[in-house]
């Protein structure tokens, strides 16, 4: 539609200009009607020509626009998909973080439970052996005791039996075993009672 108004701009000019040129009566006025006129057909047939080319160079470059703007766009999404992805980790995080925090706390308390109750536990076992132990040394220094006393007694008992055995008591005292044991030997035995 530009072309054709260009085209018929050009044949008015062409057609006007023996006119122009008759009615100037000096070449002033004719030089610069030529002038105008060939800068016109210079430039309109040179936009003419160009205006295939131009066209199509002016289709891509706005193609081109258009393909970034798109792209840009689509950029822009993906970055705002990303921010809200990011956002919601970063609400995440915080729930993620006071649970590993409760959950924490849980085993702590957890792991200290049966800390005591392993201690408790070992606390009772030492303290068994331990009564064990004192009771077995009790013992044994009970019977010690006794065995000390015992023999304590028959020293003394030895030792009181020397002191008032003299030689004419122990004289009599053998003399009566004598007599004794020969009493035993004379009687008769039990089975020569029933004959």
């Amino acid at each position: 539609m530009m072309g054709r108004a260009l085209l018929l701009l050009l044949l008015v000019l062409l057609v006007c200009l023996p006119v122009l040129a008759a009615e100037g009566e000096d070449g002033n006025n004719s030089e610069l009607i030529f002038k105008w006129i060939n800068f016109l057909v210079v430039f309109g047939g040179g936009a003419y020509f160009a205006r295939t080319p131009l066209k199509r160079k002016f289709a891509e470059i706005r193609q081109g626009i258009r393909t970034e703007i798109d792209q840009a766009r689509q950029q822009r999404e993906t970055s705002q998909q990303r921010l809200r992805g990011i956002e919601q980790r970063l609400a995440g995080l915080h729930q993620e973080t006071e649970q590993m925090r409760r959950d924490a706390e849980a085993e702590a308390a957890a792991q200290l439970e049966r800390i005591r109750e392993t201690a408790q536990r070992e606390a009772d076992r030492i303290l068994s052996t331990s009564k064990a132990g004192i009771e077995s040394a009790g013992r044994a220094a009970r019977l010690e005791l006794r065995a000390y006393a015992a023999r304590l007694a028959v020293s003394l008992a030895e030792e009181r039996i020397r002191r008032q055995l003299s030689p004419k008591t122990h004289a009599t005292l053998f003399q009566a075993f004598i007599k004794d044991f020969s009493t035993l030997s004379t009687a008769p035995s039990g089975a020569e009672r029933r004959h």
